[in-house]
């Protein structure tokens, strides 16, 4: 009995150490500070200045960063050689932190009526649009993609694992 109970507290000693090592390891594509190019590096700084907590990663071969800035959850994508591709912006879930003209197109549309779920304002250097993810009982989840003078570019079923690139368009 005593052997037994040896035995088991050995095997869940293992369990707990394995368990707390899988834990504190990095998501695969994470990647540290240290290892993102100069170049990277120095189109962040003189794009986000005084940028808060980040945390970087590669995604489908761009450099992204996860930072506070402005108080605001923002995630910017970079090219290799530095070049700034893309940030977005949480913008909640009030529809008044949207611009006016959005916030009028969203209340005049057949989706006025369902719930918001995530607003999120996405930048590029060619254009900006607001995405407004909205959701109602019965009916499949709707991702309504705006321009900032109130112009629905895309209406669309929320796809699971969707993820707007630097690359996504509205054809």
């Amino acid at each position: 009995m005593k052997k037994y109970f040896v035995y088991s507290c050995y095997y869940l000693c293992v369990a707990f150490v394995s368990l707390v090592l899988m834990s504190s390891c990095e998501k695969e594509d994470d990647i540290r500070w240290s290892d993102v190019p100069q170049a990277v590096v120095n189109s962040f700084e003189t794009k986000f200045p005084n940028a808060g907590r980040t945390e970087w990663e590669k995604k489908r071969g761009y450099y992204v960063v996860e930072l506070w800035y402005q108080q605001v959850e923002t995630q910017a994508w970079f090219e290799n050689d530095g070049t700034w591709r893309m940030t977005e912006t949480d913008l909640g879930h009030a529809v008044a932190n949207l611009p006016e003209a959005v916030q009028k197109a969203f209340a005049n549309s057949q989706y006025a009526t369902w719930r918001v779920e995530d607003l999120d304002k996405y930048e590029r250097p060619a254009d900006t649009f607001y995405l407004i993810e909205v959701e109602t009982n019965g009916q499949r989840d709707r991702d309504l993609y705006f321009a900032p003078d109130g112009t629905l570019l895309k209406d669309e079923m929320d796809r699971d694992n969707h993820e707007v690139t630097p690359d996504f368009s509205f054809n």
